[in-house]
């Protein structure tokens, strides 16, 4: 069997003692559905399997955790990294012609 990675493997930092048993309140609280509420303020109607923070990441208080489903979990997830990336200083480089371009230059 190949080895496979963790799926949390990703997590820089781990999970605070007690996390299972606080995922399962927030799920419960939430009736085990989904809270993402959309642009037109209707709440998604999926199974709610996940708990994301809905602020600070290292705030693991019942008030800033939410149960979402998987997709609307991802998307969030998602919009997070590429707002992460967009905060990241952009590469500076002179522009370079590719030195197996040939140039067509007329003199």
């Amino acid at each position: 069997m190949p080895w496979q990675e963790s799926p949390t493997a990703w997590r820089t930092t781990p999970r605070p003692q007690g996390w299972k048993a606080l995922r399962a309140q927030a799920l419960d609280r939430d009736d085990h559905q989904c809270t993402w509420v959309d642009e037109e303020g209707s709440r998604c109607t999926a199974q709610g399997t996940d708990a994301d923070h809905i602020g600070d990441a290292q705030d693991h208080s019942i008030d800033n955790i939410r149960t979402l489903c998987r997709t609307h979990h991802r998307k969030r997830t998602a919009l997070q990294a590429r707002a992460a990336r967009g905060q990241q200083p952009k590469r500076k480089r002179d522009s370079e012609t590719h030195p197996g371009l040939i140039s067509h230059r007329r003199q």
